[in-house]
């Protein structure tokens, strides 16, 4: 969804919509949309610099960092930013410098709605996303979720620390 800032006037320009947006642009891996979508954003033009406030919602699914098993994050997000002319950066130079680095570009005088959307989602998403912060995980010796209970393993190091106190006697 792409806006033309020319439509932005100093008083500003409101978009309420709901958009499906491709799985392959959320940088968890496994992770999908289950759900549109929505969002809200009021753009406000000051000079050449666009300022967008919003909200979005949706659900996604990912996979759990611990036990590995899928499950839904609900997003409900606020954001501000503020977008400049990509003509501000220097086309000679071959890398951003650190303040250039801070701001979100708009070019041809439009904004990419789809893209603010994308960011913002991934931005969201935590480094490790755990289903649960009691999430107990996998046993590492045959991968069981100890979520469901004892795995086999505990049961074998049971009966060889049997064993071995059997023997220390």
């Amino acid at each position: 969804m792409i806006i033309n800032i020319n439509k932005i006037s100093d008083k500003g320009y409101a978009l309420n919509d709901t958009i499906d947006i491709d799985n392959a642009h959320l940088l968890e891996e496994g992770s999908c949309f289950l759900e549109s979508v929505q969002f809200q954003i009021f753009f406000k033009r000051q000079d050449q610099r666009i300022q967008a406030q919003g909200q979005i919602k949706t659900i996604i699914s990912l996979d759990c960092a611990r036990c590995l098993e899928p499950f839904e994050l609900k997003i409900n997000s606020r954001f501000d930013i503020i977008l400049f002319p990509k003509d501000m950066v220097d086309p000679r130079s071959t890398a951003l410098e650190d303040e250039d680095l801070e701001y979100i570009f708009y070019e041809n005088d439009q904004i990419d709605v789809e893209k603010i959307l994308v960011e913002q989602v991934n931005l969201f998403i935590p480094f490790k996303p755990v289903c649960k912060a009691e999430c107990k995980g996998i046993c590492p010796g045959c991968g069981a979720n100890l979520n469901r209970g004892a795995c086999p393993c505990d049961q074998a190091k049971n009966e060889i620390k049997f064993l071995f106190e059997k023997v220390k006697r």
